[in-house]
């Protein structure tokens, strides 16, 4: 429930998830208060109990990005922390990549922040990048291609076999960010051929806020430059950093609890894939047709039946987005609105400096709230 007991609306998934997997609290609370262990340190038959939920884990990441090795799956606090392993043990300034024009901040910043040269292939208006445009963008010094996948504003998912096609013809890394396309859209880093795969536990696979990681290609992982050193609990003899997998990528401490929860998660997810793809699917379709009646209220980006996400972003020619997003609050609707940590999307679908009005439903959803959400927004925009 909301404040004062009104009735939660929350239809901003894009951000994270809510209702989370059932019983994900009931499961981190457990392991807790149970079964707290620190792997590879502790000797005890909990530290194998855990051993056995992260490889768990990992297998069931592999069927879902199909990749065959469970050890190249790499835990850390998020895809945005995933992502700066990535740039910044795999590239260096005066390195080139081409980026799409809808990136996330998780991508961008540390690219700057690097000094690292980026071109960004163009859009169309609907959010879709094509492959033609990113081939012509490759220099010399062009080292890798990083690609949002799923727009976090628009919901547009791109082709990524078209544009791993050109990554693959001029021996590009081909890197991907999946926090808004998995498990919605499918990853096969196998055919993709993929350098890495990035990706996000608490959106769509419905775990807790802080998991997320990265799966690195096995011939990838020696040429990537750890971003963080520290004691693993293995080859403890040595203040070298270990080269097995995950051991070299996983210093310290890692997040059990929420390990232990994620795990939960994409086992349910997994489980249940094609009825909670379908619940979302349905999900945004109608929230779709819902907001395209209305007077006044434009959709940016694709419609149903393209290749799109659950993130619906609209636009107001009457009242003020940030008021019309302040009106769905007071009446218990959580959505978000702004620049959503990408400029650079909205630059190039002219919604900036603006910024857009994102609702984005999840599996759990159901129409009587869309409808409610729907009724304030349409009473907030005749009323202007």
């Amino acid at each position: 429930m909301g404040s004062e007991g009104q009735k939660r609306i929350y239809l901003d998934n894009a951000a994270t998830s809510f209702p989370k997997a059932p019983g994900l609290g009931q499961v981190m609370a457990s392991y807790i208060e149970e079964d707290c262990v620190n792997i590879n340190r502790t000797d005890s038959s909990l530290s194998m109990k855990s051993f056995d939920f992260l490889l768990s884990l990992r297998e069931n990441l592999c069927t879902l990005f199909n990749y065959p090795h469970p050890e190249c799956v790499i835990f850390r606090s998020g895809l945005t922390e995933a992502m700066n392993w990535i740039i910044k043990g795999l590239l260096k300034k005066g390195d080139h990549v081409v980026v799409t024009s809808l990136e996330h901040n998780a991508v961008m910043r540390p690219l700057v922040q690097q000094e690292i040269a980026f071109s960004r292939i163009p859009c169309n208006v609907l959010g879709y990048c094509s492959a033609e445009e990113a081939e012509k963008l490759i220099r010399p010094e062009t080292r890798a291609m990083i690609i949002n996948a799923a727009s976090n504003v628009f919901g547009s998912v791109q082709d990524l076999k078209a544009l791993s096609e050109v990554a693959k013809r001029h021996k590009l890394l081909f890197i991907v960010d999946t926090a808004q396309s998995c498990p919605h859209v499918k990853t096969d880093m196998q055919d993709l051929d993929a350098a890495a795969v990035c990706f996000s536990g608490h959106k769509g696979l419905l775990g807790p806020q802080g998991t997320g990681g990265f799966i690195i290609r096995k011939d990838i992982a020696p040429m990537l430059e750890p971003l963080i050193a520290g004691g693993t609990g293995s080859r403890s003899d040595s203040e070298e950093i270990p080269h097995m997998l995950p051991d070299r990528f996983s210093p310290g401490t890692e997040n059990l609890p929420g390990l232990r929860g994620l795990a939960h998660s994409v086992d349910y997810v997994v489980k249940n894939i094609e009825k909670l793809e379908k619940n979302t699917l349905e999900n945004t379709n109608y929230l779709y047709e819902k907001l395209s009646q209305l007077e006044g209220i434009r959709i940016v980006g694709p419609g149903p039946g393209m290749a799109r996400t659950p993130a619906l972003s609209i636009v107001s020619e009457r009242t003020d987005i940030a008021a019309l997003s302040a009106c769905l609050a007071e009446n218990g609707v959580e959505t978000r609105v702004g620049m959503h940590c990408s400029p650079a999307a909205h630059r190039a679908m002219g919604t900036f400096p603006g910024g857009t009005l994102r609702l984005s439903t999840g599996p759990f959803t159901t129409r009587e709230e869309i409808d409610f959400a729907v009724k304030i927004i349409a009473e907030k925009t005749l009323s202007e």
